[in-house]
């Protein structure tokens, strides 16, 4: 079916139409034209003083038109302090390879003693304090008690035959020739003689167990125990 030339007419102006607004639109975007704005550089000249010279200004003013700007459009401000400042340092997240020992626990509440703990710490108080009273009772009279006097004769050896062996003590002095039993300067006992020691017991302490003296070494160049060569040192 063929359109009637009303209809071909109506097409062509509809396609004129559409032509003028891609010019007008796609013109200024594409450089072949534009909507009459400005889109070169626009330089303001001062204004000629009364005897047609331009006044001396320490600078010149140039205003320049960006391609593709209006009016009306916000200008952002370069500021220089801005660009001097320092970043900020980013706060670090948490490192998964870093291992960290947990925090330790709390410690325990103290303790408060119960009725029944106050009163057997005071009982076990009490306890040693009589014990050591007691200790100390006890010291002050063994103390007050007469002892034996110590043993100050050196042993030098034994002579004699086996059953009646002779003991040879002295003082630095005197020299003390003892067998078993017998007492020496009223105040020592010979309670046994042994093959290399003595055992000493206490006049009037039957009850204090005897000691034992051992053979004192002698000096070179001194004699036989009790001047009989053929006697036994011990």
């Amino acid at each position: 079916m063929s359109a009637t030339p009303r209809q071909r007419y109506l097409l062509y102006g509809l396609g004129l139409v559409a032509l003028i607004a891609l010019w007008h639109y796609l013109g200024p975007v594409l450089g072949f034209g534009g909507s009459g704005e400005a889109t070169g550089p626009t330089v303001q000249r001062p204004a000629a003083d009364a005897e047609g010279d331009e006044p001396s200004r320490p600078s010149r003013r140039v205003a320049t038109t960006h391609q593709g700007a209006k009016p009306g459009d916000r200008v952002a401000v370069l500021r220089m302090s801005d660009l001097d400042r320092m970043p900020g340092q980013s706060k670090a997240g948490r490192d998964p390879w870093r291992f960290v020992d947990p925090p330790p626990p709390p410690p325990p509440p103290p303790h408060v003693p119960t009725k029944e703990e106050l009163e057997a710490q005071r009982r076990a108080e009490e306890e040693a304090r009589r014990r050591a009273e007691e200790a100390a009772r006890l010291a002050a009279i063994e103390a007050a008690k007469p002892h034996p006097p110590e043993f100050n004769l050196q042993y030098l050896g034994r002579f004699g035959p086996p059953e009646q062996q002779i003991a040879v003590f002295t003082n630095g002095k005197q020299i003390f020739n003892k067998q078993e039993g017998e007492v020496i300067d009223n105040k020592f006992v010979v309670a046994h003689i042994g093959y290399e020691s003595v055992d000493i017991g206490f006049v009037g302490f039957p009850t204090v167990p005897p000691k034992r003296v051992g053979v004192t070494p002698r000096r070179p160049g001194q004699g036989p125990v009790g001047g009989n060569p053929g006697g036994n040192p011990g």
